[in-house]
Formats: C-alpha cells, sequence, structure tokens
C-alpha cells in the first residue's frame, strides 16, 4: 500500500508539472499576441495597430521685406513725433499709436496681418504730419521773435536828429508779422507749411548772419564772410548775386562767387522795412511811376514819382530802385537824418525799397536778369 501511495503521488506531481508548464505556454501565447502588430477589438477579432505620430502644423512667417517696411515705417513715425515734441506740440497720442501699431506688428503671425497693421500705420504717419509741421512752424516763429527782440533790447541806434532811440535789427522784429504770419495764416497744406518753414529757417539764417556783419568791420567794398556763407547756404556759388546788408547799408555784388562791385545804399526806415530774405529779381522796369496808395496826410503818403530804373524782387511793392531825391548812402541813413543834397523825402529811409543813386542802380538794372539773377538781404 505504501508503495501503491507513492506511485500515485508521483503521478500527481508529474500532472501538476504538465498542468503548470501549459499555464505558462498559455500565458506566452496571449501576451505575445498582444505586444505583437495585432491589437483586440471590442469584438475579441485582432486588427492591425496604426502606428501613433506628432504631426507639428507648420507657423506662418512674415516676409522679410514686409518686415523692413515696417521698421522703416516705425522709424519715420517716431521722427515724426520727435519733431512735434521737439517745438511743443502735443504727441502723446502719436505716442500711442507708435506703441500700439509696434506691438501690432511684432504680434503678426503671417503677410495678411502684417499688411493690415502697417497700412493702418502708414495712415496714422500721413495724420501726423500736418500738426507736427504746424508744431514746428509756430515753433521756429517763437524762436526768431524771441531772439530778434532780446538782440534788439540790447542794440539800439540814437538818433541825434530828432533825439529818438531806435531798435536796430528792427527788420527782423517785423517779418515775424509779415510775411511770416502771413504765410502761416494762408497754409493749408503740407507743402504749404514746408515753405513757410523753408522760409523761417532762412530768416534765422538771415539773422544770424546780420548778427555777426554788425560787428564786422571789414569797409562795405570788400568781401565779407557772411556774404559768402549765405551764398553757399542758398547754392548760389555760380552765377549772379546781389546781396545787400542792412546793417551796413550797402550793395555788393557777385558773379560766380566774386566780388566784382559794390555800391552804398539806403533800405527801409523803422515801421517800413525792407525784407531780409532769400529772393531773385522778378520784373526790371524803366520809366515808371510810384504811387503810395494813401491820401496827403496819411501816413506812408508821397507823391506820384518818376523813377527811371526799377527792379522788383518781392511782390506788394518791393523794389531796388533809383532815389534821385537823395544825396546821402549808407550807415545810418535809414533813420531820420539831414541831406543837404536832397529833397524833403530824402531825410528818412526808405518805405521798405532798396534806394540807390541813378548811376549805381542803371550799372545793376544793366547787370540783373529776369529769374536768374538772385538777392540776398541781411
Amino acid at each position: 500500500m505504501y508503495k501503491s501511495m507513492q506511485k500515485s503521488q508521483k503521478f500527481l506531481d508529474r500532472r501538476s508539472s504538465t498542468l503548470f508548464l501549459s499555464l505558462i505556454l498559455a500565458c506566452m501565447f496571449l501576451l505575445s499576441s498582444c505586444s505583437g502588430d495585432g491589437s483586440a477589438s471590442a469584438n475579441g477579432s485582432l486588427q492591425k495597430a496604426v502606428p501613433i505620430t506628432s504631426t507639428l502644423m507648420p507657423t506662418p512667417a512674415v516676409s522679410p521685406t514686409l518686415q523692413q517696411q515696417g521698421s522703416m515705417q516705425l522709424e519715420t513715425f517716431q521722427q515724426w513725433i520727435s519733431l512735434m515734441q521737439q517745438y511743443g506740440g502735443n504727441a502723446g497720442h502719436y505716442q500711442q499709436q507708435y506703441t500700439n501699431g509696434q506691438q501690432a506688428l511684432n504680434a503678426a503671425t503671417s503677410d495678411t496681418a502684417y499688411q493690415a497693421t502697417l497700412h493702418a500705420l502708414n495712415e496714422q504717419v500721413l495724420a501726423i504730419k500736418l500738426p507736427a509741421l504746424q508744431a514746428e512752424a509756430a515753433g521756429l516763429q517763437q524762436k526768431l521773435s524771441q531772439q530778434a527782440n532780446a538782440w534788439a533790447n540790447k542794440h539800439t541806434y540814437y538818433d541825434s536828429y530828432n533825439g529818438t532811440t531806435y531798435n536796430l535789427g528792427y527788420e527782423y522784429q517785423a517779418i515775424v508779422n509779415y510775411p511770416t504770419q502771413g504765410q502761416m495764416d494762408s497754409s493749408q497744406t503740407v507743402a504749404d507749411y514746408q515753405y513757410a518753414i523753408g522760409q523761417l529757417n532762412n530768416s534765422l539764417a538771415s539773422f544770424q548772419a546780420y548778427q555777426v556783419d554788425f560787428s564786422d568791420k571789414t569797409p562795405y567794398n570788400q568781401v565779407h564772410q557772411t556774404d559768402t556763407q549765405l551764398i553757399q547756404k542758398y547754392g548760389d556759388a555760380t552765377g549772379n548775386v546781389i546781396v545787400v546788408s542792412l546793417a551796413e547799408q550797402a550793395m555788393r555784388v557777385y558773379q560766380n562767387n566774386k566780388l566784382i562791385n559794390s555800391f552804398q545804399v539806403v533800405t527801409g526806415m523803422p515801421g517800413h522795412p525792407s525784407l531780409p530774405g532769400a529772393w531773385w529779381i522778378e520784373t526790371r522796369q524803366t520809366d515808371i511811376k510810384f504811387t503810395s496808395g494813401k491820401k496827403p496826410g496819411e501816413e506812408g503818403y508821397y507823391p506820384p514819382t518818376p523813377i527811371a530804373f526799377a527792379l522788383q524782387y518781392h511782390s506788394d511793392g518791393y523794389f531796388i530802385h533809383q532815389s534821385w531825391w537823395r544825396s546821402m548812402y549808407g550807415p545810418d541813413m535809414q533813420f531820420p537824418h539831414m541831406d543837404p543834397g536832397g529833397s524833403s523825402f530824402a531825410y528818412q529811409g526808405s518805405h521798405g525799397c532798396v534806394n540807390m543813386s541813378t548811376p549805381d542802380v542803371q550799372w545793376i538794372y544793366n547787370f540783373a536778369t529776369v529769374g536768374s539773377t538772385k538777392l540776398i538781404i541781411y
């Protein structure tokens, strides 16, 4: 019986081993099925697995050409803003537009979005131009006024003829109102204000030259450094240029930047100043008659006056012309004075014109040509 039981136990051990091995093989089969290239479906069948991949969508890019346009337009916008700020204009609104535009351009991820922002920025740049130029013109006008008034307060002329003290450089105090204010009042477009600004800058340059020339002891009939500087500034180194010095009451004539003649003159009196600036000969006339447009007794009246030679350099009746009623020309003759050889109309300066003796103005008349002969008064 004992042997029989041992045999039974061996049989059970072998059967258990076989069963255990079968279970292991079954598990390995199932595992290989799951880990292979198939997968179990909901109904128990196997399907081929689809590989999972990460697909990145391409990021839209802004073209380099558009980006360059944006950078340039932002730079232009900032320049206009800086100009406005320089002359005291209120640029806060435009500075905010600049910041918003810059942020929008940086945030754009496609050409379409970038172009839309760039278009809006272009419109803003166009919109700031006129107010910026208005601020610049007003600022330059104020600068000229302040400089002219400050200089005049320190430089005066006591006229012993009538016991009156006059401001020197009164011509520059006057042009703040005429023609400058008139130009600004009539300006409406960007081009209008650009012209007015150009004239203001010319007036400032002329005033700087006037101050230097006032202290210059060079004889009136020799080349002056201030003449040369202004001729260069206005690009008139070639051709014929007439230069009138208000401080010296003198005229110097240049041809291709060489002095060829000089004269003493009389310019506008206080209250009727000659106009500083850069002009040109507009007309040449002979044997004409000047009238004041005033009635006898009114300020500025003079009787109808025959003139043999006249060259207009500015509208509203500004001429270089003959003044046969005078016998004296030169320094301080624009102020009231005694002229023993002249008529009763010779005792003060002109009404804004440049007066010359008959032989001198005849020489100028023959020298000048309409349109091409330049005139600088400072």
